[in-house]
């Protein structure tokens, strides 16, 4: 064994023990919920213990932000961004919204996206479609070996007319694990004056992501999938270039500048800076908010942002090759796309009945649900896991299949 592999050994050990949910079980399903840090669950706890203890009163607020901004300023520093372009939400659902919501659209007004999208892109998507009577076309995405980048681009780039106004897409796709060619996309929309919304629900802490360099406009996601953050916060990417294009639906006290010196007497405000005038909530759920920063501290400080996004791939990589080996499996995640993910049929066994077995041996997958073509099983690779438990994972499939 070399150094450096020695090393990574010892790494996994210690923090495997700070997430000790990923001993309990063969945890391959982060694309869901994360392993909760030790660090975090203790600072959950400590937070809901002192406001049970002191109460909870109004000096509490300004600390409140002040450990906002902290998480904004981590994940600013994760993913490529200015503190500035980052808006604290609840999920990455209502990032989604957010921005779906607060274009000035006009009747007739186009809206591209795929059939490979999660609810939380086509639900709002759907409404707006009805309310304020604009187009959305949706290109077919093949899966497996029948995915042609080149022809997806070209799809999408014949799909573009005078009245398009946005392309919406995931980073990585949860029904197939694809993970869409970003860059590419941005510089093909832009060059035709298209704005980009990307649900970056499985791309942010599960594969390198610099959101200046991808160049898209909007970029939502959640902390608790790959940022193993607790359930109730996800954050909101808006470009400085696209702030002044995106009206709040939604106003706060928390939303809005100089809250304390507003003319009550007025219809006028004056929004925050930046993408602080997106931020909904008045008071955040501050047991959440130590949690999620102290995940955060504990990713970045301790761990490694750029070990971690390169390791998840890697170990996505090993698992494929594994099962692919095996009889009667078809790969669903597209060679050489799989960001933390491997989707799978097995010849002969509906998705769900084989991982319910397979939960039962502590080995923790999950079906896409129905109706989401191609409804495949998931593998979710973490940075926690080891090659160890992928061969047994292989072992076990392959006993099921014989």
């Amino acid at each position: 064994m070399d150094s450096q592999a020695a090393s990574d050994k010892e790494k996994i050990k210690a923090i495997r023990e700070q997430m000790p949910a990923t001993t309990d079980v063969h945890y391959l399903n982060t694309g869901t919920n994360g392993p909760l840090p030790k660090v975090a669950v203790d600072a959950m706890q400590q937070e809901i213990e002192k406001e049970f203890r002191e109460g909870r009163y109004l000096p509490f607020i300004k600390q409140l932000y002040a450990d906002m901004d902290i998480v904004r300023n981590y994940l600013a520093h994760m993913l490529g961004a200015s503190y500035d372009e980052i808006a604290l939400t609840q999920s990455t659902t209502e990032g989604m919204n957010i921005i779906l919501w607060g274009l000035p659209w006009k009747p007739g007004d186009e809206v591209i996206t795929t059939n490979m999208e999660h609810p939380a892109g086509l639900a709002p998507l759907a409404l707006i479609k009805s309310r304020y009577g604009i187009v959305a076309k949706y290109v077919d995405v093949p899966y497996g070996e029948k995915y042609d980048e080149e022809r997806f681009l070209l799809d999408v780039e014949q799909m573009i007319t005078a009245k398009t106004r946005l392309l919406m897409v995931s980073h990585v796709s949860f029904s197939t694990g694809l993970t869409f060619p970003l860059k590419k996309i941005t510089e093909l929309c832009h060059a035709h004056n298209v704005s980009v919304l990307v649900d970056g629900a499985q791309g942010a802490g599960a594969i390198p992501v610099n959101l200046h360099e991808l160049g898209v406009d909007f970029y939502a996601f959640t902390g608790r999938k790959w940022l193993c953050g607790p359930e109730g916060l996800g954050a909101l990417y808006v470009s400085k270039k696209k702030i002044s294009e995106v009206d709040p639906t939604f106003i706060s006290p928390s939303s809005i500048r100089d809250r304390h010196d507003l003319d009550i007497c007025s219809p006028y405000v004056i929004p925050a800076p930046f993408a602080a005038r997106y931020q909904i909530a008045t008071a955040i759920n501050k047991p959440i908010l130590m949690g999620f920063q102290k995940s955060l501290e504990y990713l970045s400080e301790h761990v490694g942002i750029e070990w971690i996004t390169s390791r998840i791939p890697h170990l996505a990589r090993y698992v494929r090759k594994l099962i692919g080996n095996l009889p009667g499996i078809e790969l669903i995640t597209p060679a050489g796309t799989e960001a933390g993910f491997v989707h799978f049929h097995v010849k002969g066994w509906d998705p769900k009945d084989l991982c319910d077995i397979l939960n039962k041996k502590k080995f923790m997958v999950r079906p896409v649900p129905k109706p989401h073509l191609p409804t495949p099983a998931r593998i979710s690779t973490g940075f926690y896991n080891t090659k160890e438990e992928l061969e047994l994972l292989t072992e076990a499939l392959s006993e099921l299949i014989d």
